[in-house]
């Protein structure tokens, strides 16, 4: 609830992981940082970037070849979805003990008017020991219901040297819609995936808290009282 006066520093005094985007000097030390802040006020402008809402529905089912996961969409007011998607490791082991990157090649698909059709044909390529997650977005979507699959082109693995299981971690129905968020103190963060990769990403804020009137001759500053109160604020 606002308003608020916000951050103490600006970017200084926004943190991810634990580290501000900015250090001490004003030197930069996460690049690809966007924030938008809002403090509150009963007419305020809706934060640019961020003039869509989401409900994500979480699945974390594993995509095997030749056997796509179906889900079904019946929200009439959405405009666009978000796949996200990934490995639980990509990394392929020779009898050497080397360890080479490999590949994985996933489609996202649509039904529309009875049919199949890919709209996204990614291929994820390289070398990782650890859960990797992208997304995608497709826009131009068909009348409800219709169904979505996320299905593996890729065979897959039969051996323990050759680590490339692909998940469908979840989807997210997008509105655009640009909203205002009135008496509402909010601060809106895009970060670029490649400083972060697959890890979640800690958020925390340096601010000045509420705007609230005190006494008239009281220092906010320096917390101190002079003389004697007047009665106004």
């Amino acid at each position: 609830e606002g308003p608020v006066e916000g951050p103490v520093d600006g970017l200084k005094s926004v943190l991810l992981n634990s580290t501000p985007v900015l250090d001490t000097e004003g030197n930069t030390n996460i690049s690809g940082v966007t924030v938008v802040f809002r403090a509150g006020e009963q007419e305020q402008t809706p934060p640019e970037g961020f003039e869509s809402s989401g409900s994500e529905t979480v699945l974390g089912t594993e995509v095997k070849y030749d056997t796509p996961i179906t889900r079904t969409i019946t929200s009439a007011n959405i405009d666009r979805l978000r796949f996200t998607f990934g490995v639980q490791a990509l990394v392929e082991t020779t009898s050497k003990g080397d360890r080479n990157p490999s590949e994985v090649r996933l489609l996202v698909q649509i039904q529309r008017n009875g049919g199949w059709v890919t709209e996204k044909d990614i291929t994820i390529k390289g070398k990782t020991t650890s859960q990797y997650l992208a997304s995608v977005v497709v826009d131009n979507l068909p009348p409800r219901p219709f169904n979505i699959r996320m299905r593996r082109m890729t065979p897959d693995s039969t051996t323990d040297q050759l680590q490339n299981k692909t998940l469908w971690s979840s989807y997210t129905e997008i509105i655009d819609v640009k909203q205002c968020y009135p008496n509402t103190a909010l601060v809106g963060v895009q970060v670029d995936s490649e400083q972060f990769g697959s890890q979640q990403v800690s958020r925390n804020y340096h601010l000045r808290g509420r705007i609230l009137q005190v006494p008239s001759n009281y220092n906010p500053q320096t917390r101190q009282y002079s003389g004697i109160w007047d009665g106004t604020f």
